[in-house]
């Protein structure tokens, strides 16, 4: 009888605990780091990663919620897929859930600049219990025999305009915890929980600046970066009646260091921040709020590390129609030190100051070595010519003129990413007309 009452209170804590995990799951801060914590999706990575994340919930109160997450994932270059793999413990009180899973996703191309992804996570859970001093043989059968399945399924659509917008089945199975053997009564119950994230996260192209280095100021060209705001929007939908929603900004003060701060309904206020150290990255988040109590702890302190691994991995797009190739088989040329001259007739009468934008793929020094080039680029089937800059007193070998920068930048992104030019860069040229 005294067996019993011992066994009574454990059963019936965990019972109410496995109902809450079944209903519910981890709480992270950092996601915006790592958004694949959250959405399957998220694992195409541009680049590999390996993250750890650290959750103390309510620190400096014994047996209060703690979080440990790890994971990798990448896109697998060259194509249009991603893997991953991540691993959790998850402990509260007298109960720490256990869980491993791998991570399939597939992007779908919806445009040149637009990516619809889908990604699929399968694996294990298993839950053990502090049954310190508990011999009841129903407990000890319950330990031995509580392995169940954990799955989650995950859509992303992604726009280079940084629009991306989420939605996560993060639970497709509801486990019975208290069925007798593994897997015995597992249902299917995808939308008991439902994850929906909008955000703004836009990668910006690196700009020419001055730099001095050694008492000598050159001009240099920047490394892509993101813009610097971002914005975070979650919902959390749970059937169980707790549904939350989220908000969150980001400050990106350089490339190397952030600011986070963020509201979560329920909870109350996060703060957060980070830096990054070649291909090392941490971030730290605190939050006061989801106390039982005003002063009941010192808080919920998170910290994530993150490791990036290998060069940029590239996705596999289809190779966009060129507007540098030959349409005709005309072929024009430039005289060695003459420039287009308009008709005379045809000048206003006012001052006109115009920019062009030339797609460059080599510059040269003169004409002739110029011109040979040129012939080799026609001979591949490109509209090549040959344009002298008095400014800068060179021949520049180019594939495409233009009014509109759009169309030459994309050109010269095109160029280095589908053919072999992979030197082809912007030059921009102020014309005056009288």
């Amino acid at each position: 009888m005294r067996s019993l009452f011992k066994v009574l209170p454990v059963c019936s804590l965990v019972f109410v605990c496995f109902n809450l995990h079944a209903q519910n799951y981890p709480v992270y801060n950092s996601y915006y780091i790592n958004p694949y914590l959250y959405n399957p999706a998220e694992a195409a990575t541009e680049f590999t990663y390996i993250f750890l994340n650290l959750r103390q919930q309510w620190m400096g109160i014994e047996g209060a919620p703690r979080l440990t997450t790890a994971n990798f994932n990448t896109l697998l270059n060259e194509s249009r897929a991603g893997v991953g793999v991540k691993l959790s413990s998850y402990s509260r009180g007298i109960l720490t859930s256990s869980d491993i899973s791998l991570t399939y996703a597939y992007g779908l191309l919806l445009s040149q600049k637009s990516t619809l992804f889908f990604g699929l996570s399968g694996g294990v859970i298993t839950n053990t219990i502090d049954a310190e001093g508990i011999d009841d043989p129903a407990v000890q059968s319950y330990l031995a025999n509580n392995i169940q399945p954990t799955a989650n399924f995950g859509l992303l659509f992604r726009s280079a305009s940084g629009i991306n917008l989420g939605i996560t089945l993060p639970q497709l199975f509801t486990p019975k915890f208290n069925s007798a053997a593994s897997f015995e009564s597992t249902a299917v119950s995808p939308v008991d929980n439902i994850i929906g994230t909008l955000y703004y996260r836009k990668k910006v192209e690196g700009k020419i600046v001055s730099k001095r280095k050694k008492g000598v100021r050159a001009k240099v060209k920047t490394k892509e970066a993101y813009a610097p705001l971002e914005f975070y929007l979650m919902y959390k939908y749970a059937k169980a009646g707790n549904s939350q929603l989220e908000v969150m900004t980001k400050l990106n003060a350089s490339e190397n260091f952030w600011l986070g701060a963020g509201y979560r309904l329920g909870y109350g206020f996060t703060g957060s921040l980070g830096f990054s150290y070649g291909k090392f990255l941490m971030a730290y988040s605190y939050e006061l709020g989801g106390q039982p109590e005003p002063g009941f702890s010192q808080g919920t302190h998170e910290v994530q590390l993150g490791l990036r691994i290998g060069e940029a991995r590239k996705f596999k797009r289809t190779a966009p129609m060129l507007r540098s190739t030959i349409k005709t088989t005309s072929e024009s040329h430039v005289a060695r030190f003459q420039q287009t001259i308009d008709d005379p007739d045809k000048i206003a009468a006012t001052d006109n100051s115009k920019k062009k934008y030339y797609v460059v793929i080599r510059s040269f020094g003169d004409f002739t070595s110029a011109d040979e080039f040129k012939k080799k680029l026609i001979d591949q089937k490109y509209n090549a010519n040959v344009f002298y800059y008095e400014k800068d007193r060179k021949y520049h070998v180019h594939v495409l003129e233009t009014s509109k920068q759009s169309e030459a930048n994309d050109e010269a992104k095109n160029l280095k990413n589908y053919t072999k030019l992979k030197d082809a860069k912007v030059l921009t040229v102020t014309t005056t007309e009288k």
